[in-house]
């Protein structure tokens, strides 16, 4: 019983460890760092998801109604993939990519065709936060789709979202009159208490300036959009908690008929869960497992059939055996081993007189 209990428990680590993540962001991480709750709410909007492990997603998705999702990625889109992402976004898809301090989001952002960038030093305010001034409160939300219900959002360690020169070279036009302009549309920002600590010592200094920063941002690039986010982490399994962060991400759900997770430059996906989404990604494996199991089970009830053949076979005889005389017994057993001395015929002949034939109660 206990190795039975043993066996069960090491069955189940194997399964919680092939199909979770411990990666930051990680889309099968449930514990406070991962994103496996985001992940979860399409369950309740009605929103098909797919988990992408390859940027050629954005080659065979329909871009008008899908939102791809991009946090924080670990590794640069090569030439290709960006062109991929780039044709996904202007032929009507929306991209949203959410970074803080990394510089693949600026490099996808720019090979897009985004004016968005992030600025990539850290985002503080001394009167609007929670717990501490580096998870700041941005209170400032414009009316838009993606907005709906939500008056403010939970910060973590986030930059902000800075402007770019636009294409003839001349600064970016101002959509706010904040300090930190950006050609794209502010959807929600910091409060007018909040800094950009460019220098990383966790304080005011003279040259740095209290003023609003853009957080989330959206853009039109062809006929598609660009959504830009300064914080990842807003994403997280503990931060969909604070303020009004889930609203934001359900929202995101719900005004789109398609989300895809792009996970092809964010680590690892657990081997479990990556053994689904490769029989899901592939209609030719899904028909070799359907044939392997269908033969498994044809074999299972051949083995089944059989054995009950065997079984009713043997019963007969021995029943038969069970009629049949003391001599007889005798006679066939040295017939079949004349090599026998008689005390081993008369043994084996005393066995088999005292089996009972099959199916006899012995109650």
């Amino acid at each position: 019983m206990a190795l039975a209990g043993f066996t069960l428990v090491v069955v189940l680590a194997l399964a919680v460890a092939g199909s979770t993540s411990g990666a930051a962001f990680g889309t099968y991480n449930p514990s406070w760092d991962g994103t496996a709750e985001f992940r979860s709410i399409a369950e309740g909007t009605g929103t098909d998801q797919e988990i992408a492990r390859n940027a050629s997603v954005y080659r065979t998705s329909q871009p008008n109604g899908t939102l791809a999702v991009v946090l924080s990625p670990e590794t640069a889109y090569d030439e290709r993939e960006s062109a991929d992402v780039r044709a996904f976004v202007r032929d009507g898809g929306t991209l949203l990519v959410a970074e803080d301090f990394g510089p693949n989001g600026n490099r996808l952002l720019r090979d897009v065709g985004a004016r968005a960038r992030f600025d990539g030093d850290r985002l503080r305010d001394e009167r609007n936060y929670e717990n501490s001034p580096a998870l700041p409160t941005a209170t400032a939300v414009a009316s838009h789709p993606y907005t709906r219900d939500v008056e403010t959002l939970g910060l973590n360690h986030a930059t902000a979202v800075a402007g770019n020169v636009t294409e003839n070279g001349t600064a970016g036009s101002p959509t706010n009159g904040t300090a930190n302009e950006t050609n794209a549309s502010v959807l929600v920002e910091s409060s007018s208490y909040a800094y950009l600590d460019s220098n990383g010592n966790d304080q005011l200094d003279d040259d740095e300036t209290l003023a609003s920063s853009p957080v989330v941002t959206v853009e039109s690039v062809g006929e598609g959009q660009v959504v830009a986010v300064s914080d990842p982490s807003l994403f997280i399994n503990t931060m969909l908690e604070r303020a009004d962060n889930r609203a934001f991400a359900r929202n995101l759900y719900e005004t789109h008929d398609r989300v895809v997770l792009d996970v092809s430059h964010a680590g690892s996906v657990p081997p479990l869960q990556a053994a689904v989404l490769t029989l899901r990604e592939s209609p030719l494996l899904q028909a070799a497992v359907g044939g392997a199991a269908l033969a498994l089970v044809a074999g299972w009830a051949s083995l089944a059939s059989a054995g009950l053949a065997l079984r009713r076979r043997f019963g007969r005889e021995s029943s038969t055996i069970g009629r049949l005389g003391r001599e007889a017994i005798v006679a066939g057993v040295r017939e079949r081993h004349p090599d026998w001395d008689e005390t081993r015929i008369e043994r084996v002949t005393q066995a088999i007189m005292d089996r009972p034939p099959e199916g006899t109660n012995d109650e």
